[in-house]
């Protein structure tokens, strides 16, 4: 779909927001330049790993999935994963389906809510994960290469900040599952 790869590739000039501004007077410049300077970050990072996993014949909903469930050794329900990954429930269970067919994860049946379908990771989902894992993390050590300790922390801490205020962004379709 066209939408997914549209990106922002260059960030407006600040002559550019000036001009905005007085077009918009709800618009704060140094706020909406911060925004789509994160905007922008998080688009090229998340392109990059894509990109890389694309090159490992993985997708990034696989990915996602793999990694949600090895966080935890107890099967998850399909409605906790989409929960965690940002979709809807029919969104996950049509990556699930494939990875079960391909034997990365199993479907197992809630002993104590036949209902519920838990999620669990099969040992070759998990060697994909520690296939992958280690070319990501040198990924994420080049790009941060830049920042020192103290600069690591603030950034950090900040993005923490934006993540927890942009929080009331989240779709209420995420919030589907009510799992105990």
């Amino acid at each position: 779909m066209l939408e997914d790869h549209m990106i922002l590739k260059e960030l407006p000039s600040y002559q550019t927001l000036l001009e905005k501004a007085e077009r918009y007077p709800t618009m704060d410049i140094q706020v909406c330049e911060a925004y789509l300077h994160v905007l922008r970050t998080g688009t090229i990072l998340h392109h990059c790993v894509e990109r890389s996993l694309a090159k490992l014949g993985l997708s990034y909903g696989r990915f996602m999935i793999l990694g949600l469930l090895g966080r935890d050794l107890d099967p998850i329900p399909v409605c906790k994963l989409a929960e965690m990954a940002g979709v809807t429930t029919p969104t996950v269970s049509a990556v699930i389906s494939g990875m079960v067919r391909d034997g990365l994860v199993e479907r197992v049946e809630d002993s104590s809510d036949r209902r519920v379908v838990r999620i669990g990771l099969l040992p070759a989902g998990q060697k994909i994960l520690d296939d992958v894992m280690p070319s990501l993390f040198l990924h994420q050590t080049a790009v941060m290469s830049g920042l020192d300790d103290e600069e690591l922390k603030t950034v950090i801490a900040l993005l923490s900040k934006v993540r927890l205020d942009a929080g009331h962004c989240l779709e209420e379709s995420q919030r589907e599952c009510k799992t105990p």
